[in-house]
């Protein structure tokens, strides 16, 4: 009999709240300082859906899905801690972001994910450069702990910029982007802003990343580390997550006082930084594909995520038609709504299944990276489909969502009975629970959550422009024109000059065009435990 695989130790949400209480971060939301990020309103709705992709991960039904084994110390860790080696993982991470953010709209925690991979690959190109191992050792130590301590990591990519137009270098700011002002035995001081740093609050470290390709000049700007939330010279200025404290009675909601996401801006007043978390600092040629290698994963991710968000839509809208009173089923322009949204939905997600399965090793290590074609081309559909989502969840559901009288007069003994009377539709549906499903849509489609979510979506990962930008990079129209050229018996031979043949493939299988039939790719999950079937 085999023996159990050594854990590292996993943490329950309870858990992850309460070491957040161990760390003394320098934090502002709403005008004021934070005494216990923990304990702050203000981020609670963060707090509790993060807490979820610990939780899920102690349940013996996701164990396989939210769990995985580490090759390089052999010990199952949290799956948003894990480094890709297979189709399968990046199918099993696409299929555990889409389940927690299913329960929490976004559960924020893959970001951990998509940079610790991206730090990976970008760790091995620097030694295979340089001809050592020294990157590598450094970030498995850092990537151990990590996973040792279960820890959740912020990622502080973008910086404020300044003026567009110009290089970091050129800025006549130089804290528009964060950089490398001494290096010393001890390891280097950086100072600099980060702008819209995801759960910036209360993650237990953040990671710095280049948001962009660096050159010569840049040098001091291309700077890739991790500091602890709590660093001497660290100040995060944030905003509340979702809608915290709006109880029921005084607001419609429902969802986003539970569940939300804060971001902050972080700005770091000469932050000392060990060697030990330091993975480049100067490396200026390595920053674009840093950059790109996450960006890559995280599109990759964030079609997961909000795949999750459109099983809300779709098992609300179903449930708001048959509050009023109608089957989709019978009702042709109701299903030919819901089909519509259940087809963006799958449509997207469908690019995040093929981004896994035509996945490559990188070059320089063992990290799998999703394809990149369908990486972007998944991630441009939600960022542009996401107003089309909305817009049908407001078609089906009827303007009810936004004209219902405001929960008070639910509890007005002068007119609660008269409204239940006359609001209620379908016979078998209480009146209350129509309501109730007005009030959930309302929250995720037509109120500032649902504008959040909106602004999110187009302008999260990246813009648009950078999806189409990376689609037409990475798309082999190459071969597409030395198709045609072939039938037209023009006898073109391939010119890797010619800018419009330059990308090509030899077969979408895999590298060589085959593959060997019936590998496993994914974890044997019971029916009833698919995310798609949870509850």
């Amino acid at each position: 009999m085999n023996a159990p695989l050594p854990h590292a130790t996993l943490m329950s949400g309870q858990d992850y709240r309460e070491s957040l209480r161990r760390y003394k971060p320098r934090v502002f939301v709403e005008g004021r300082r934070v005494e216990s990020v923990a304990d702050d309103p203000a981020f609670q709705p963060g707090i509790n859906a993060i807490g979820v992709t610990y939780d899920h991960a102690l349940k013996p039904a996701y164990e396989r899905l939210m769990t995985a084994v580490q090759h390089t110390s052999g010990k199952r860790v949290n799956r948003f801690s894990h480094i890709d080696t297979s189709a399968g993982d990046l199918l099993n991470k696409l299929e555990a972001v889409r389940l927690v953010c299913q329960e929490t709209g976004c559960a924020q925690r893959y970001l951990t994910h998509d940079a610790l991979n991206a730090i990976a690959q970008v760790s091995a190109r620097i030694d295979d450069a340089k001809g050592g191992t020294e990157h590598t050792a450094r970030f498995h130590n850092y990537l151990h702990r990590v996973q040792d301590q279960d820890l959740t990591l912020g990622v502080a990519m973008t910086d404020a910029k300044g003026d567009r137009s110009r290089r970091p270098h050129e800025q006549a700011h130089v804290d528009s982007y964060v950089h490398v002002v001494e290096r010393n035995a001890r390891g280097i001081v950086i100072s600099g802003t980060k702008a819209i740093v995801t759960a910036a609050p209360y993650v237990h470290e953040l990671l710095v990343m280049p948001c962009r390709n660096m050159g010569r000049e840049d040098t001091d700007f291309a700077v890739c580390c991790a500091v602890p939330l709590d660093a001497p010279g660290l100040t995060i200025i944030a905003r509340p997550a979702g809608r915290p404290g709006e109880r029921l009675e005084h607001g419609e909601a429902l969802f986003s006082r539970k569940y939300g996401q804060s971001t902050g801006v972080c700005m770091f007043d000469r932050v000392f930084v060990p060697w030990e978390s330091v993975f480049y600092a100067g490396e200026w040629e390595h920053s674009g594909h840093l950059t790109y290698s996450y960006a890559t994963h995280h599109r990759q991710s964030c079609i997961g995520a909000r795949a999750g968000f459109g099983d809300l839509l779709i098992g609300a809208s179903a449930l708001m038609c048959e509050a009023n009173g109608f089957n989709p089923g019978k009702e042709s322009h109701l299903r030919e709504q819901m089909v519509e949204l259940i087809t963006i939905t799958e449509s997207f997600f469908a690019c995040g299944v093929a981004a896994s399965v035509y996945a490559k090793a990188d070059a320089h290590c063992e990290v799998f990276m999703p394809d990149p074609v369908f990486s972007n081309i998944g991630k441009l559909l939600l960022a542009t489909k996401i107003y089309d989502m909305h817009r049908i969840a407001h078609y089906v559901s009827g303007g009810l969502i936004v004209t219902l009288p405001g929960p008070d007069e639910d509890h007005n003994p002068e007119t609660a009975a008269s409204l239940a009377d006359v609001l209620r539709a379908n016979p078998s549906v209480p009146y209350e629970q129509r309501i109730e499903t007005a009030r959930f849509i309302e929250d995720l489609t037509a109120g500032y959550q649902g504008g959040w979510y909106s602004v999110i979506s187009l302008h999260g990962g990246g813009s648009p422009a950078a999806m189409k930008q990376e689609i037409w990079r990475n798309y082999p129209v190459g071969s597409k024109v030395e198709l045609v050229e072939r039938l037209l018996e023009r006898g073109v031979a391939h010119d890797p000059e010619r800018a419009i043949t330059k990308n090509r493939q030899p077969g979408k299988c895999c590298d060589t065009g085959c593959t060997t039939p019936g590998q496993p790719v994914m974890v044997d999950l019971p029916e009833p435990t698919r995310p798609k079937a949870c509850d």
